[in-house]
């Protein structure tokens, strides 16, 4: 990284060579433009302008834009100083900025002076980036409709996520802010089901702008539900099968999602709907199926939750089991 902004920095003053015209000896203005064109504190988002003048003035104008712009074409920032405050820039991006003064003695702006050229910074010095950006650990990180995210090394001044569909391009996204440095996780919502999204994140530096974006984490999104007031279980598994004192003991494990404290499975013939043959109440979970196969026969198992007055959950599965 110190070799990268060390050849960067080269490069900038390479690149600002005999780039600021200063020379007023064909300007028809009488208010002498600045001089001095620099720039100062660059990273991958920020920049200080800086000039110098030969009058008094408490009116200055600064306009920038990418290398090779329009005067006219850029974005203007007044101030009342003899420099300028700019964010919001791309990272390893070639720009320009122009200066003028306001001379009180013609009541009129001088000519402007410039280019002063530069290019910005791959990463930023004075803000780290984030690290461990990834989705949330539990099955109900991910919904139909939201995904949870973590990550570690935040700021002491938040951070900054970006998402769009997959593939989308930077800049393009939904941004949402997290301001609070002890979470280090966020909650995306508003999404749509069975969609993949990419999911960007950079920390917020106050005052010197923002850590590099880090990512694209790649997520999809569930199927809608068919009862939203009573999630599916998750993690459905056949935990053991096996034979003992002339009977066969099947036995399923899942994970809960709404607290509820009974379910439903399902056994049905090999590409059979759930819930056309038979279906077994439990309030187990692992739940310990006795002699439910007939050797040879395949069947597929499914559960569901049982949200009492919510009622039923989508049906999990299948888990497709060969009698012994």
């Amino acid at each position: 990284m110190k070799k990268i902004i060390l050849l960067l920095s080269i490069g900038l003053l390479v690149f600002n060579c005999s780039s600021d015209s200063s020379d007023d000896s064909n300007d028809s203005n009488n208010c002498p433009k600045p001089n001095g064109l620099n720039v100062y504190d660059l990273t991958n988002t920020t920049a200080q302008f800086s000039w110098s003048t030969n009058v008094q003035s408490s009116l200055y104008q600064a306009q920038y834009g990418p290398f090779g712009f329009s005067l006219g074409s850029g974005t203007t920032l007044t101030v009342p100083e003899q420099y300028a405050q700019v964010e919001d820039l791309l990272p390893q991006t070639q720009y320009a900025f122009y200066a003028r003064v306001f001379c009180n003695s013609t009541n009129d702006y001088s000519n402007w002076a410039g280019p002063f050229n530069f290019v910005t910074l791959l990463d930023n010095p004075y803000c780290n980036n984030p690290s461990d950006f990834s989705e949330g650990l539990y099955p109900e990180s991910v919904t139909h409709n939201s995904i949870e995210l973590n990550w570690s090394n935040p700021s002491s001044d938040g951070s900054q996520i970006e998402y769009g569909l997959q593939g989308f391009t930077l800049g393009n996204g939904t941004t949402q802010v997290e301001p609070d440095f002890y979470d280090q996780h966020a909650t995306i919502a508003g999404l749509n089901a069975e969609t993949t999204y990419d999911f960007y994140l950079r920390n917020v530096c106050d005052n010197v702008g923002y850590s590099a974006w880090i990512g694209p984490v790649s997520v999809t999104t569930e199927d809608v539900p068919l009862n939203e007031n009573c999630l599916d279980p998750e993690n459905f598994e056949l935990n053991q099968i096996y034979t003992s004192g002339g009977s066969d003991y099947l036995v399923f494990v899942w994970d809960a999602q709404n607290g509820e404290n009974t379910w439903q499975l399902s056994k049905s013939a090999l590409g059979t709907p759930a819930g056309s043959d038979a279906i077994i109440d439990t309030s187990y979970n692992p739940v310990q199926l006795t002699n439910h196969t007939s050797t040879g026969v395949v069947y597929d198992f499914y559960v569901r939750a049982n949200c009492s007055v919510d009622g039923y959950s989508d049906w999990v599965g299948p888990i497709t089991v060969t009698g012994p």
